[in-house]
């Protein structure tokens, strides 16, 4: 990579290839690039018994292309959640993707994505905590849950969509005792009930902000940087455009679905290791 960087670089200058690397992107290329390397930077660590020395060179800490830096993280990550964050009961693993069409949209607008973020794990936690009260759980009926974003499916195309991991019930107060309320048995018709909540109140909020299109028939973007999006949520090669046009409205376009599509999206929910519990089945 680090001997075809330059030659890629000079390519998009020329219009040799018709897209355009965005800044963050391209900084994040370039720091795994400088990764590792002790001429980048390094610091030197002596112990004190023995003197040995030895260099380690800087990390470049990123979130994109690193597997060094990746791992790492992710192990750390993993290590807080199960020591320090979540408690000693059941937990259940929820994975929401969204429709083709939305894709786009929300690899680039990260508030948005926010937004539907929390509609998402909203609805999943009002589940529990109304099975839970409809088991005899009174007064403040609380769950929780860790999201974690994906970006890409495992075919590397854009795809961003939600992994999460829910408490598998509801803690409720008993005096100055909380109480732990376990869901038990998940039926694949309550999944399909929390999908069709959660995609309702998505679906209300992009209509009232002005976010979602229905029209059959969508002008196509001209923007290079927006048809490289477009090729990495399908897979296919990017069409040729034009040069780039820095503020076309191809970056800003809204989410646009067909209304065939806008109910295209999949939950899946499955029980971890530590339920003992079978998997659940996929649910569109």
């Amino acid at each position: 990579m680090r001997d075809n960087v330059e030659t890629l670089y000079g390519a998009i200058d020329d219009d040799a290839i018709a897209v355009r690397i965005p800044k963050h992107a391209k900084k994040e290329l370039e720091a795994y690039l400088d990764c590792g390397l002790l001429c980048r930077g390094f610091a030197r660590l002596r112990c004190e018994r023995c003197e040995e020395s030895r260099l380690v060179a800087f990390s470049c800490k990123g979130r994109g292309f690193c597997p060094s830096c990746l791992g790492r993280r992710m192990c750390a990550t993993a290590a807080n959640l199960i020591e320090d964050v979540l408690p000693e009961v059941a937990h259940r693993p929820w994975v929401l993707t969204f429709p083709f069409p939305w894709r786009r949209r929300l690899a680039q607008d990260g508030a948005l994505f926010g937004v539907l973020t929390r509609i998402f794990v909203e609805s999943v936690e009002r589940f529990y905590e109304e099975r839970a009260a409809r088991r005899g759980a009174c007064g403040a009926v609380k769950s929780g849950a860790v999201t974690v974003v994906q970006r890409t499916s495992g075919d590397m195309r854009l795809n961003p969509h939600l992994h999460v991991v829910f408490l598998d019930g509801a803690y409720h107060e008993d005096g100055t005792e909380l109480v732990w309320n376990e869901l038990g048995h998940l039926r694949t018709r309550e999944v399909g009930q929390v999908l069709e909540h959660a995609v309702g109140r998505m679906l209300r909020y992009l209509r009232r902000h002005g976010h979602l299109e229905s029209e059959h028939d969508v002008e196509e973007d001209d923007e290079p940087e927006a048809a490289l999006c477009a090729s990495a949520v399908s897979g296919r090669e990017p069409r040729h455009t034009s040069s780039p046009r820095n503020g076309s409205a191809g970056s800003r376009r809204i989410v646009r679905a067909r209304s065939r599509t806008t109910s295209r999206c999949a939950l899946r929910s499955m029980a971890s290791p530590c339920t003992q519990r079978p998997p659940g089945r996929a649910f569109r």
